[in-house]
């Protein structure tokens, strides 16, 4: 590929990325696509979507996608963006502890817990398990009922940590930020918040994985 070519494929990677993040921020990804028309809870099994095969719980999801697949491909979009950067970076120098392959999966946790949030009120009464979610809905959709319109009450905030995640393991160029406090997106109370699959805190092995690194 050309020099100029790449240059212009990674800034248009770089816009992508800013985009998504500003939205999260702002809470303004109804209006530009990044928000389901018509939400509804949904069963997605683990496994089951091509790339966010970590999802294992009931997400808000679109009623007119049955099984998630609209949004797994657009975290994949997103993913595949940074991506870009990562490889103009140049992976092959070691920036810090880390190596690219952390930042990738750091990311893909990340972008695939703000593209299926689980469904739920999100209170400190829920346990940490696929029932939770599915108790607090005011719906749960067959993945065949087509005709299913009922929204999902609540939804339990991306655990800060994912974010944060990105942050510890991915280079500069990808100028990746988190919010400092709680948000309509994210939260530090692990009891509630979002931690999709993820079990042991990497820096002590012997804790679970924390809502904030802040406290780690």
């Amino acid at each position: 590929m050309a020099p100029q070519r790449r240059s212009c494929r990674v800034r248009a990677a770089l816009a992508f990325l800013s985009l998504l993040l500003c939205q999260v921020a702002s809470d303004d990804s109804s209006s530009n696509g990044e928000e389901p028309t018509s939400p509804v809870c949904r069963l997605i099994p683990k496994n089951s979507l091509a790339f966010c095969s970590m999802v294992d719980y009931v997400a808000v999801v679109d009623a007119a996608d049955a099984n998630g697949a609209t949004f797994d491909a657009k975290a994949k979009f997103y993913y595949e963006n940074a991506d870009v950067v990562l490889q103009r970076f140049g992976c092959h120098a070691r920036y810090s502890l880390y190596k690219c392959d952390d930042c990738r999966d750091a990311y893909k946790y990340w972008v695939c817990s703000i593209k299926f949030q689980k469904c739920g009120q999100g209170t400190s009464d829920d346990s940490d398990d696929k029932s939770a979610g599915a108790g607090h809905a005011s719906r749960i959709c067959d993945v065949s009922d087509v005709a299913c319109e009922s929204g999902a009450t609540g939804r339990h905030r991306t655990c800060l940590s994912l974010c944060e995640d990105v942050v510890r393991k991915c280079p500069y160029v990808l100028n990746f930020q988190c919010p400092t406090t709680d948000t309509v997106f994210f939260s530090t109370d692990i009891a509630t918040c979002n931690k999709m699959d993820r079990t042991q805190n990497p820096d002590h092995p012997e804790l679970p994985w924390p809502g904030t690194f802040a406290d780690s």
